[in-house]
């Protein structure tokens, strides 16, 4: 008998914090994180859920208006995506480093902190990707990887071959839309501002 008040009181903390889970499953959806352990996102989710429901606080319904269901599902997905917009953006931590709290980022590696910073807006520079066959190609990475365990895979376009003919430095375009290039052909990869071009659009 002492099981079913046991099930009812783990549903209404399950309930209580579907909100948090809610903000916690968009946030994911916004941006590359490793995976959590269970007890950091309940932890998260509780954190999350204690903010939707200060915000509901201010709305004036009462929870069992017909509304407040509807009501805490907007509050808890708009929070959600303020915090991943918020997360990708990396503000919160860029103003703990202003204040000399911190010198890390948000971001799980330097890989995303470069391309999340640089190519965000749809803008940047050219890159210069150098293989382990010696040869080079350019172009603007309109794609890349969420991660780089597996190599720096990039998709450019406004892309072409870089070679010298033992005069002078010398191209070949490559027909668009571009070119995938795998992680594990790379060496290091060149940031680059052509003459004249400022920061790129490639679209």
């Amino acid at each position: 008998m002492e099981s079913i008040p046991s099930s009812f009181d783990s549903f209404r903390i399950f309930f209580l914090l579907l909100p948090g889970f809610v903000s916690l499953l968009v946030e994911r959806s916004m941006l590359f994180q490793p995976k959590d352990t269970a007890l950091f996102s309940t932890i998260k989710a509780l954190v999350y859920s204690f903010l939707n429901y200060t915000i509901f606080s201010f709305t004036g319904l009462q929870v069992t208006s017909r509304w407040a269901a509807i009501a805490m599902l907007v509050i808890a997905i708009i929070t959600g995506l303020l915090i991943g917009y918020s997360k990708s953006k990396d503000w919160h931590m860029e103003l703990a480093r202003k204040f000399g709290l911190t010198r890390t980022t948000a971001r799980p590696s330097v890989w995303l902190d470069i391309f999340q910073d640089k190519y965000s807006e749809g803008t940047g520079p050219y890159v210069i990707v150098f293989l382990k066959d010696g040869r080079r190609i350019y172009g603007w990475p309109e794609y890349y990887a969420n991660e780089y365990s597996n190599g720096p895979i990039l998709f450019l376009t406004k892309a072409g071959w870089l070679y010298n003919d033992g005069v002078q430095e010398k191209e070949i375009q490559i027909p668009d839309p571009g070119i995938l290039i795998n992680g594990s052909q790379i060496i290091h990869i060149q940031f680059y501002r052509p003459a004249g071009k400022g920061a790129q659009n490639a679209k």
